[in-house]
């Protein structure tokens, strides 16, 4: 009974390691593809700070993935003027 249990936990944190990493890596996909879409746009000439539809529609990530990501991203920021704009660090115009 007693090896039953150890083994039930066992495959429970290693379920959770398995979703905790996947959760990371998908994040960290994403942030890179945004990260590229606006620092490529702002080497363009483009302005500095894209709304999240622009880059949804550029980097095929649903606008609510885009949000989410922007918001916990430490190398993207928001633009206090534009809700839901948003800004690579680095990037200058």
């Amino acid at each position: 009974m007693e090896s039953q249990i150890i083994i039930a936990l066992v495959v429970l944190v290693a379920v959770a390691a398995h979703v905790a990493i996947y959760r990371w890596v998908k994040f960290k996909i994403h942030e890179g593809v945004i990260l590229q879409f606006l620092r490529d746009a702002g080497e363009g000439g483009a302005p500095d700070h894209h709304h999240a539809d622009a880059i949804a529609a550029h980097t095929g990530v649903s606008v609510k993935r885009v949000i989410l990501v922007c918001r916990k991203s430490v190398e993207i920021h928001s633009d206090p003027d534009v809700e839901n704009s948003w800004r690579a660090d680095g990037v200058t115009k």
